[in-house]
């Protein structure tokens, strides 16, 4: 859908650091993809995932668990260079490091869906809106999906950070998540981040997406390198729990 986690990695850095399951020895049936056209998303359609993983740094490593989001508010961004607005995902995370430390962090971007439910993204409140290339978006997630496909974006934003990535969907995936187990898109993005005032993000994100409802299941890897060299790894997986979002 669209890498989630440079704000999370960089927030790691600063502060120092509907269902349900299922019984049985069977293993349970997936439910199959029922159409590659991706959801036009709603005024506050929303997945609730768990939240598990690593970050390392300086020679720590600590392990983190909690619990995350995935919010849609739509028509609610400030007015792009164009004059138009865009939606919203907001992205939040609350977490509770193994050495009892809180973390609590929230991302967001701006997207426009076509016709068709192509996503495009416009931009961020941190980075600002997309200055190049001249249409002033990039697709994150092509509809109808399909596979095997991939697409390059190289994008700047008005704060001079720089984005280069390559999405790809290599093909379909079964996860299991605490709404059932699912047949998905597996959607990979390895994106490298040039910030401006200095360090860079190197990621690889894969989404598992079920086109009808959205991302179930997210998994990040992330190597942040600040401005005075200071490197950061994290890991993260969240995985749904529940949506309002019909299925």
């Amino acid at each position: 859908m669209r890498r989630l986690i440079p704000a999370l990695a960089m927030a790691l850095i600063i502060s120092g650091c509907g269902g349900g399951g299922w019984g049985g020895a069977s293993a349970p049936t997936a439910r199959p993809i029922v159409t590659n056209t991706l959801r036009t998303f709603a005024n506050g359609d929303s997945i609730q995932y768990t939240v598990s993983g690593t970050v390392s740094t300086g020679g720590t490593t600590l392990t983190m668990n909690g619990s995350g989001s995935f919010t849609v508010t739509t028509n609610a961004s400030p007015l792009d260079p164009r004059g138009s607005k865009h939606s919203i995902v907001t992205t939040a995370i609350n977490a509770t490091f193994n050495n009892g430390t809180p973390f609590a962090t929230t991302s967001q971007y701006y997207f426009s869906q076509t016709a068709s439910g192509t996503m495009n993204v416009y931009g961020d409140p941190v980075s600002g809106w997309i200055t190049t290339p001249a249409s002033g978006f990039v697709p994150s997630t092509i509809s109808p999906i399909s596979s095997p496909s991939s697409w390059v974006n190289n994008y700047t934003q008005q704060n001079g950070d720089t984005t280069n990535e390559t999405i790809s969907v290599p093909g379909r995936a079964v996860v299991s998540t605490g709404m059932g187990s699912f047949e998905t898109y597996k959607i990979t993005t390895s994106s490298t981040i040039n910030y401006a005032a200095g360090g860079t993000d190197v990621t690889n994100e894969t989404d598992y997406v079920v086109p009808s409802i959205g991302p179930v299941k997210i998994v990040i890897n992330t190597t942040s390198t600040d401005a005075a060299g200071a490197v950061t790894t994290l890991s993260i997986t969240l995985t749904a729990t529940t949506t309002n979002i019909p299925f």
